[in-house]
């Protein structure tokens, strides 16, 4: 029996009816036949700090990391706060970074997705993101998806042509991962 392929979502958004977090749900659904897909809670990995790190991982950054050395593929959804990457992800993806040198990113096909209400779809984020995780992994997929002007969701999920243009995306960046270095 062949294992199924891994794909950890990062989505970096608290709320409830994020417009990221219905995008990785989305995405969720569509590669559901060709990854196992993993969601972890963001809201529960605790602020970075060496001294926390030095005396041992807490749990659920252990859980975090290793679900991430598992995965394939790791797909990041980001509103834009402030012009940059909220608080939350910025966090999770310093845990991923440790340790120096040897993070859990490196080796992973990493993709950047910002859902945003306003015309520019994330840029900053997005931009910032990509400077971030590519010094974290040289298989970065450089094609971010930025999907603009989505003020509400339909049925709680983002309209019909947003996820039409995510699901392409996605096929892409499949296809990336297929084209990249294995692990």
């Amino acid at each position: 029996m062949v294992e199924a392929r891994q794909c950890t979502i990062l989505v970096g958004s608290l709320r409830k009816n994020s417009l990221n977090r219905a995008a990785a749900d989305c995405a969720a659904d569509h590669l559901a036949d060709r990854f196992t897909i993993r969601q972890p809670d963001l809201a529960v990995v605790p602020p970075f700090n060496q001294d926390v790190e030095d005396a041992g991982d807490p749990p659920v950054v252990a859980d975090l990391k290793a679900a991430v050395l598992d995965s394939e593929l790791v797909l990041i959804f980001s509103p834009e706060y402030n012009y940059g990457i909220p608080g939350l992800l910025k966090n999770t993806i310093d845990w991923l970074s440790r340790p120096f040198r040897a993070g859990s990113l490196i080796g992973r096909v990493v993709g950047i997705t910002s859902v945003t209400p306003g015309p520019r779809g994330g840029e900053n984020t997005r931009e910032q993101l990509l400077q971030t995780c590519g010094v974290l992994t040289e298989r970065l997929y450089q094609v971010t998806l930025g999907i603009p002007n989505v003020t509400q969701l339909e049925n709680n999920t983002i309209p019909e042509e947003s996820r039409s243009a995510l699901h392409n995306w996605l096929d892409e960046v499949v296809e990336f991962s297929r084209q990249a270095p294995t692990l």
